[in-house]
């Protein structure tokens, strides 16, 4: 999965520009970009990059922490439309499946997407500079009774997606995300791929906010 997923999310340098969205009280600009569908995609992929200077966002670890340990937990706690989120299975300390609901607004029904997590964390053998990846993978857990009847009832929804945190000599860190996303139910695909870009870059000063109040980028909630 890796092997797959890492090169698509350096890959993403190189995708074509869409918009810049600046939030003032972060001072974080956001820049959005894009991927149209191919013949082995199910819709668009979209993405975003920001840059965080150590002394806003504590560096690394604090910043890792919020990103890749508690990775859907966490992401309830900032996330206005993640309504609820159970751990479904944990395979290993970097393997989970998490049910998440997302509570969308009338007169879309919730969705259910429940999906593989997987975190990877490498070091430069030369500059001890690391990279924190989390990859998520949608999952269907319909063979295993036990786990399924853990999922939501909700309508099932689809996605994937990349996020890299790069440590950068400064100490700053490099930000970039990837996703494809196919909702299920009756929204038209086209209304997802016009409102994806703003949604995701909404989503880098809503962490922001959430690692002030959490400065080293844990809050001991671990599910729902």
């Amino acid at each position: 999965m890796l092997r797959v997923m890492v090169p698509m999310i350096e890959e993403s340098e190189n995708w074509t520009l869409g918009k810049l969205f600046e939030d003032k009280a972060f001072n974080v600009k956001t820049q959005t970009f894009y991927r149209n569908k191919t013949s082995k995609d199910g819709a668009m992929w979209h993405g975003r990059v920001s840059d965080h200077p150590k002394d806003a966002i504590g560096g690394f670890e604090a910043f890792w922490n919020g990103i890749g340990v508690n990775h859907t937990a966490n992401e309830k706690e900032y996330y206005d439309e993640l309504d609820q989120c159970k751990l479904l299975k944990k395979i290993s300390d970097k393997q989970e499946i998490w049910a998440a609901n997302y509570a969308l607004r009338p007169p879309a029904s919730n969705r259910l997407f429940s999906t593989l997590i997987t975190t990877h964390v490498e070091t430069d053998p030369e500059t001890g500079l690391r990279t924190g990846y989390v990859l998520s993978t949608p999952v269907n857990v319909s063979s295993d009774p036990e786990i399924a009847k853990e999922e939501y009832n909700a309508t099932k929804g689809a996605f994937s997606a990349v996020e890299r945190v790069k440590e950068m000599p400064d100490g700053s860190i490099n930000w970039r995300m990837i996703t494809t996303s196919t909702p299920g139910g009756y929204i038209p695909q086209f209304v997802v791929d016009r409102s994806l870009p703003a949604k995701i870059a909404e989503d880098v000063p809503a962490f922001l906010k959430w690692l002030s109040e959490h400065p080293s980028g844990i809050s001991g909630n671990t599910s729902t």
